[in-house]
């Protein structure tokens, strides 16, 4: 492997935290000028970040795991579903760096911290977070619907934690009447592997349209907000031009040109998201978080407070 594949798969394993530059030249047994040559060449790419701690001492970052903005450089988290294809579309067309998190409340957490720039993630896991740090600014709503309960013949209900999916699968099971516990899975994949063990998933599109035997939530409790976009206030006082620019490809493009770019991006079949998006409903207006975060308010609180 060449040196320069060595220092990137150092800084990856490294990945937040990242890695004293003498260091990199210790760990791998490659000389420190060697290393100062690679790093500058990368850091001229955008690939790394290098950041001075103290006289002549270097710290390193894969660029997409700097902890803060960076000038001239975008990037973009998502989770693993097939409604944010404008918001890849938009991101190809300003260069955006993607990565795609297992879950809702990872990616947010990136975003608060400014591991992040600008993410996609379900509303009320943006509003806890956001009210919270104060450091994050909710601009879009990206889709409305796109999930459902998956049936199977075990207990329980399988779940994401913190999300839209425990949200709505709450509300969809007082409807039915159905007393069940909830058991909450890190990743769509770890859910889907216990599915024979469980009474059903809630999960979300392209996964949904992959089985047979679902329920779409909206057919039960009609339309519901799923996720938002919200960027980091950090990235905005650095890079208020690029946030401008992706907001206007955002706005003007449609679905369909999103579905090869993200197909790729979280692997998955391209026909299977494409037939995906007719669980959504896109172009949905601010008023629909408006709405949303009246029902979230913690001016509500009043109703979940006791006295015993």
């Amino acid at each position: 492997m060449r040196a320069e594949e060595r220092i990137i798969s150092q800084l990856e394993l490294a990945k937040e935290s990242g890695v004293l530059q003498s260091e990199i030249a210790r760990i791998l047994n490659i000389s420190k000028s060697t290393v100062s040559e690679i790093l500058s060449k990368l850091e001229e790419e955008k690939v790394v970040v290098r950041e001075e701690i103290s006289q002549k001492s270097y710290k390193v970052w894969l660029t997409k795991y700097y902890p803060g903005a960076i000038e001239g450089v975008v990037r973009i988290g998502i989770l693993k579903a097939s409604e944010y294809v404008k918001v890849v579309h938009a991101g190809e067309r300003v260069g955006a760096i993607f990565r795609v998190y297992r879950n809702a409340i990872e990616a947010t957490k990136d975003l608060v911290h400014g591991i992040a720039d600008i993410v996609a993630t379900p509303f009320i896991t943006q509003a806890f977070f956001g009210v919270l740090m104060k450091n994050i600014r909710i601009f879009r709503v990206v889709a409305m619907n796109g999930s459902g309960v998956v049936f199977s013949n075990g207990k329980r209900f399988g779940c994401s934690e913190f999300s839209t999916m425990e949200r709505i699968l709450r509300k969809y099971l007082r409807v039915k009447n159905i007393k069940e516990d909830i058991e909450f899975f890190k990743s769509p994949e770890e859910m889907i592997s216990q599915l024979r063990s469980l009474r059903g998933i809630a999960i979300w599109e392209p996964y949904l349209s992959s089985f047979e035997n679902f329920e779409r939530f909206d057919d039960v409790l009609g339309d519901f907000l799923c996720c938002s976009l919200a960027v980091n206030e950090g990235f905005l006082e650095k890079n208020q031009s690029i946030f401008e620019e992706f907001l206007k490809e955002y706005d003007r493009s449609k679905p369909s040109w999103g579905v090869e770019k993200l197909a790729g991006i979280i692997e998955m079949p391209e026909n299977l998201v494409r037939k995906s998006l007719e669980s959504y409903r896109f172009d949905v207006g601010i008023e629909e978080l408006e709405k949303e975060a009246m029902e979230l308010s913690f001016g509500r609180i009043q109703e979940i407070l006791s006295s015993y």
